[in-house]
């Protein structure tokens, strides 16, 4: 959730909620849902419509579509970690055998 865009006006207490709502979500609320389900998602779609709203009663024209995130998948850097311990291992049981 993106809160660097001061134009929106929120108040400083619900920018606050907004951010540690969201947080909170993302350590321990629930594993990844689809968006209808996802609370996380929901935080922030709650988040762009009040933005989108308030835009509309400033009269500045609507925001872009926020772009596709691109989602860390941990399996290749836990793949290349594992295959580095082991060629640690076997470079220790050479040395040290």
């Amino acid at each position: 959730m993106s809160h660097d865009d001061r134009e929106d006006d929120f108040s400083l207490w619900y920018r606050f909620k907004a951010t540690v709502i969201f947080n909170l979500l993302q350590v321990s609320g629930p594993a990844k849902l689809n968006d209808e389900q996802d609370p996380r998602v929901q935080v922030e779609r709650e988040y762009l419509r009040r933005k989108a709203l308030h835009r509309e009663r400033k009269g500045l024209p609507p925001l872009p579509p926020p772009a596709p995130k691109k989602e860390f998948d941990p399996v290749i850097p836990m793949a290349v970690f594992g295959a580095l311990v082991i060629v640690g291992l076997i470079v220790w049981a050479v040395v040290a055998g």
